[in-house]
């Protein structure tokens, strides 16, 4: 903190900040703040659904559920290194979703919740992915991108 002659108080906080660091400028603190505002939208750990009785289906051709144990688990917050591979099931989903021209939609549920749903599918080693009604992998078997489209495409050539 700053002394009242002006004077920077000596110590390890302050031997190395310019006072430029110190004291933000009102425009950089706003830039600041907007960037915090979408770094935390687009890193933020994956929130997943607890309640296995609640659900908000919407019309699509097709959906991707994806069970995982780290995130957010309302109050409980489960750290990414716990399980690396969660993230990386969610980001491949999210990612073949978007390649695909179909409406699909991918859910992020918690494993701990929906287990019995999880192991009706096979899934009994989270992370889980579950494209339509079949299981495309769990554990550490992390789908590539191309993976997660062909079985999307075969699930909807097979609803037709």
């Amino acid at each position: 903190m700053p002394r009242a002659d002006g004077a920077k108080p000596e110590g390890r906080l302050w031997a190395g900040m310019s006072d430029t660091a110190q004291q933000p400028a009102p425009a950089a603190a706003e830039a600041s703040e907007s960037t915090e505002a979408s770094t935390e939208s687009t890193d933020s750990a994956p929130v997943a659904s607890l309640l296995p009785w609640r659900s908000n289906r919407r019309d699509a051709d097709l959906t991707i559920t994806v069970y995982i144990v780290t995130g957010k688990h309302g109050r409980l917050r489960i750290p990414e290194s716990f399980c690396r591979e969660c993230n990386l099931f969610v980001r491949a989903a999210d990612v073949a979703a978007e390649q695909v021209e179909a409406d699909v939609e991918v859910r992020v549920v918690s494993w701990w919740t929906h287990i019995l749903s999880a192991l009706r599918h096979g899934g009994y080693h989270a992370p889980v992915m579950v494209v339509g009604n079949r299981r495309l992998c769990q554990g550490y078997d992390v789908p590539t991108t191309c993976e997660v489209v062909d079985a999307i495409e075969a699930e909807l050539e097979q609803k037709q």
